[in-house]
C-alpha cells in the first residue's frame, strides 16, 4: 500500500511546480530547504507527509536511476542498524524534466533533531548526540555514509530515526558513485556548476565517507542551527567514538564550519543571481524555488 497515490502526488507537483514558475510558495508549507532541495508538507485523507522534491533531472532514465540508488541506500542504512524513515519515491514529468519526490510521513512536532535539543544544555544533550555518533560510527565506510546532520536525526519516544535518503552518498568497491550528482548540479548556473563539478563536488563527497568529515561537519552545523553554545564540551566526545587522532579541536571545527558556510554562501548567492538573470533579463520563469538568506551565525 502506498503512502501516497500517485494521483495526489500528480496534483500536487502541479501546485508546486506553479508556484515554483511564479517564485512564490506562499499557499505552502515548506518544512525544510535543502541547498538545492525544498522539502514541504502534503496533507491527504490519509494523513500528513512530507515531500521532498529533488532538483529536476534530465531524462527519465536518470531519475530512475536516482530511485534505484536511493532504495539501495535506504537497505544499506537498514543492514548498519540505521532506522530509515519509510519513505517511497514517485517520477513525473514536468516541464520538460523529471521530477523524482522522496515521500515520508510527517513525524511528531519537535522530534526533528535541532527542535528536540534546543533549550538542552551540552551535558543534557551528550546522550542524545552520542546514539547520532554510535549510528554514524557504524555506517561510514568507502562504499556508505549518511548525511549525519542534526537535522537528519528525529527522536520518537526510544526510536533514532533517519530521514534524508535524497542524496544517496553510496559508491562501488573502485570508488565510483552510484548515481551521478551532476545532475543535481543542474540547478546551479552553469559556470558555477562546471565550477562545482570540477573542484568542489569530490572533495564535498568524501567528506562524507571520512569519520573526521562526519565529526567535523555535525560539530559545526550546530552553529548554524542555533545550538553553537552546546557543541564545544562535545568535542571530547567525538573524538572518543569516530576514534580521532590526532584528536579534532574546537578552531578546527570552527574553520570547517567557516569554509563550509563560505562555499554554501556563494553557491546561494549565485543562483540568486541567476534568478534575476533569468526574470529581468530574458524574460522566463526560474524554475527552482531558493531558500531564504540563511542566518549563519559565526
Amino acid at each position: 500500500m502506498p503512502l501516497v497515490s500517485m494521483s495526489n502526488i500528480e496534483a500536487f507537483e502541479d501546485r508546486l511546480g506553479a508556484a515554483v514558475r511564479a517564485g512564490d510558495a506562499g499557499d505552502f508549507e515548506i518544512v525544510g530547504y535543502g541547498e538545492i532541495t525544498i522539502a514541504v508538507r502534503l496533507t491527504t485523507a490519509d494523513g500528513d507527509f512530507v515531500c521532498k522534491r529533488l532538483a529536476p533531472l534530465s531524462s527519465r532514465a536518470s531519475a530512475e536511476g536516482f530511485a534505484d540508488a536511493i532504495a539501495q541506500y535506504i537497505d544499506a542504512l537498514h543492514a548498519c542498524g540505521i532506522d530509515v524513515v519509510e519513505t517511497e519515491t514517485r517520477i513525473l514529468e514536468s516541464d520538460g524534466c523529471w521530477v523524482l519526490y522522496c515521500v515520508q510521513p510527517m513525524l511528531t512536532p519537535g522530534s526533528l533533531g535541532p527542535d528536540f535539543l534546543r533549550g538542552k544544555s551540552a551535558q543534557e544533550a551528550a546522550p542524545h548526540v552520542r546514539r547520532i555518533f554510535e549510528r554514524i560510527r557504524g555506517s561510514v565506510t568507502p562504499t556508505l555514509a549518511p548525511d549525519g546532520q542534526l537535522s537528519n536525526w528525529a527522536f520518537e519516544g526510544e526510536r533514532l530515526r533517519y530521514l534524508d535518503v535524497g542524496t544517496p552518498f553510496l559508491r562501488d568497491d573502485e570508488g565510483n558513485q552510484l548515481c551521478d550528482f551532476t545532475e543535481i548540479t543542474r540547478a546551479l548556473p552553469r559556470p558555477v556548476a562546471a565550477v562545482v563539478a570540477r573542484f568542489v563536488l569530490k572533495g564535498i563527497l568524501d567528506n562524507y565517507h571520512s569519520l573526521r568529515g562526519q565529526a567535523l561537519d555535525f560539530l559545526g552545523n550546530l552553529i548554524k542551527e542555533g545550538l553553537g553554545d552546546i557543541f564545544p564540551p562535545l568535542i571530547p566526545m567525538a573524538n572518543e567514538v569516530f576514534e580521532l587522532s590526532p584528536p579534532i579541536t574546537e578552531a578546527e571545527v570552527r574553520a570547517h564550519y567557516k569554509s563550509d558556510a563560505q562555499t554554501y554562501a556563494f553557491i546561494q548567492a549565485a543562483r540568486r543571481a541567476d534568478r534575476w538573470i533569468h526574470r529581468n533579463l530574458l524574460r522566463k520563469p526560474y524554475p527552482y524555488l531558493l531558500p531564504p538568506r540563511i542566518e549563519r551565525s559565526a
